[in-house]
């Protein structure tokens, strides 16, 4: 599975009403005050702020400004994925994929990387794709693997040279299903 940034890297900014607010803890964060951010972002993760929930998981999962803790990240991002956020979604699949924060779930990481790689998330599509190529919470199925790799390289995430390996050992009927459900899937992600 590939990991993410480290939390300076990942935080997002807010168009909201809450901008200013947010914009705070952004900052906050930047200069490595990292309680400071989470003083400005609770207000707004409790009143619903999608980035304010997302960037306090990532507090939580790395340790910065407070305790290290696993489940209370994986709830801030569960509030942020079930909002809609990708981001949000692929951490909270990860977080399932390992079983940090949460019971591990193989299955319940598919649906999770699945909701962020419909989003155009590259690192989830790649992960959902070597799920599929490895039998790992999903049958094996070397179509799907080629489909959401594709996904994925088409998102910006490289696949590593998998998705063309996968190609010269598929049967030539098996890569005309591949070709038309990657078809399909960049339909439904608005890929060309």
């Amino acid at each position: 599975m590939r990991t993410r940034a480290p939390a300076a890297v990942l935080l997002l900014l807010s168009a909201s009403v809450f901008a200013g607010e947010f914009e705070a803890g952004v900052d906050a964060a930047a200069s490595g005050d990292y309680e400071a951010a989470l003083h400005h972002w609770r207000p707004l993760a409790d009143a619903g702020h999608v980035d304010a929930q997302f960037n306090i998981g990532l507090l939580y999962d790395n340790g910065a400004g407070v305790e290290r803790d696993p489940a209370e990240a994986a709830r801030w991002y569960r509030l942020a994925a079930e909002a809609g956020d990708a981001t949000a979604q692929a951490y909270l699949a990860e977080m399932y994929a390992r079983g940090q924060g949460v019971e591990q779930d193989l299955s319940e990481a598919v649906e999770w990387y699945r909701k962020a790689a419909l989003q155009r998330d590259g690192t989830a599509a790649y992960n959902l794709g070597i799920l599929y190529a490895s039998g790992r919470g999903v049958p094996l199925d070397d179509v799907y693997a080629y489909a959401w790799l594709s996904v994925a390289e088409a998102s910006g995430q490289s696949s590593n040279g998998v998705l063309e390996l996968m190609a010269s050992g598929m049967s030539p009927a098996r890569k005309e299903q591949a070709e038309a459900l990657r078809k399909e899937l960049f339909a439904r992600c608005g890929l060309h």
